[in-house]
């Protein structure tokens, strides 16, 4: 079990992709995507263009609820198009602008910060989602709801977080291994999880899911290098569960 002591931290010197040099550093990475430095650079200045005409936006609208519903819709009509399960970060600027909840809360959390907002992304066991504080107010940023992904009513963000947090009590008796959930007892504790989690353990969880979907592709080598790095960043109970798991699976010969 000693190579377990040998996981690199996030921020590694000389790689790029790595170095810290740009918030989506944190999420466009070396591990995920096989990208040359013009590509990657075009995805800074295309999100750099963005959070330029939200911030010409937010100076021309005085309502709160109305600016903040501006950024979701806005967003998701130009970045968010398709969802996929298990998709890298970098989908999101490409042809088909594919995500799923980490990565669409991700983008959501990267801009929101951009812009000075204050929120907490919050992290279930099979679901990620973001609650942006503005004047006193929260806001549901939902990702994965292109049509009412935005609430604002303090009761109905109320209900719908309390329907996730029972989704996950029932999903973890269901599912086994898909997506952030799991009913497998050594991944996955038996009480549902609620935490708030910063942008480096978000992505954290971005690892953690590359780790499943190479797992479940049998790719168990593969697997166990995404977890460990997933563990150094965000060591949670569930992900060093799961870097358990997948030691003995990818080194069981």
């Amino acid at each position: 079990m000693a190579i377990l002591l040998q996981a690199a931290p996030l921020l590694a010197t000389g790689d790029r992709y790595l170095s810290g040099e740009t918030k989506l550093g944190l999420f466009i990475r070396s591990e995920f995507d096989d990208l040359s430095p013009d590509e990657v650079k075009a995805y800074e200045e295309s999100y750099e263009v963005l959070i330029g005409k939200l911030s010409e936006k937010r100076n021309s609208i005085k309502s709160d609820v109305l600016f903040l519903k501006h950024v979701f819709y806005t967003v998701h009509r130009k970045m968010l198009g398709q969802y996929e399960q298990y998709v890298t970060f970098s989908e999101i600027f490409k042809k088909g602008k594919k995500y799923d909840c980490v990565t669409g809360t991700a983008l959501y959390a990267l801009i929101l910060d951009d812009l000075g907002i204050e929120y907490e992304v919050r992290e279930t066991d099979y679901h990620v989602y973001l609650i942006a504080s503005l004047g006193g107010n929260n806001y549901l940023f939902e990702s994965t709801d292109a049509l009412y992904g935005f609430a604002w009513d303090s009761k109905e963000i109320e209900e719908r977080v309390e329907f996730v947090n029972q989704e996950s009590v029932r999903i973890n008796m269901e599912l086994s291994m898909s997506g952030l959930a799991s009913d497998n007892p050594t991944i996955q504790a038996s009480q549902y999880i609620d935490n708030v989690v910063d942008l480096r353990q978000l992505a954290g969880l971005h690892f953690y899911n590359q780790a499943l979907k190479q797992f479940n592709e049998t790719s168990y080598r593969d697997a166990y290098r995404m977890i460990i790095i997933a563990q150094g960043i965000y060591p949670s109970q569930r992900i060093k569960n799961a870097s358990a798991l997948m030691f003995s699976t990818a080194f069981e010969d």
